[in-house]
């Protein structure tokens, strides 16, 4: 009998270790994780302001003083089949010019809007895929500019191209 409870004696100790082993694992764990969460609470400062690189070709939520928009294209409808289907795209184009040089865009849209839509229509003709999925349709905007700017002949008069609607739909 005395065999049995040296047997039961040193089967018991394990058991008596586990718990207080795991019992340290969890409280150092613990400790662990209460020091982290004071150092990253106070050291941290929270989170900051993500702040992205400005672009010429982002229009900012408001215009600047001293600048108009002026309507180019209303309704404008011209088709592109580069994406190995007929697209029809639907836009509407306006310029941004300075305020004093408003009247003036006005009569060049309204004195050259033959050969604007034409030439406006090219470019969307021979756009590729890359060009019309494009979030910002930067590429476009940038060839519609430059094409406008040679049309009323002037680099200053026309700051930026704005494409407030545009929308592909399938032809076929």
């Amino acid at each position: 009998m005395a065999e049995m409870t040296a047997k039961e004696e040193a089967s018991a100790k394990p058991k008596k270790r586990l718990p207080m082993t795991v019992g340290i694992v969890l409280g150092v764990a613990l400790a662990e994780a209460a020091v982290f969460f004071i150092v990253f609470k106070f050291a941290g400062g929270g989170p900051q302001a993500a702040h992205a690189e400005a672009s010429h070709a982002v229009e900012p939520a408001t215009q600047p003083a001293g600048v108009a928009e002026v309507p180019v294209l209303k309704s404008f409808r011209v088709p592109n089949d580069k994406l190995g289907r007929m697209y029809l795209y639907d836009l509407d184009l306006s310029v941004v010019v300075p305020l004093d040089q408003k009247e003036h865009m006005e009569g060049l849209v309204k004195q050259r809007s033959g050969e604007i839509g034409d030439r406006i229509a090219r470019i969307m003709r021979s756009a590729t895929d890359r060009v019309l999925k494009e979030d910002d349709l930067r590429a476009l905007r940038q060839q519609m500019l430059e094409t406008l700017r040679e049309i009323v002949e002037d680099e200053s008069l026309i700051q930026r191209v704005l494409i407030p609607r545009f929308v592909p739909m399938r032809s076929d």
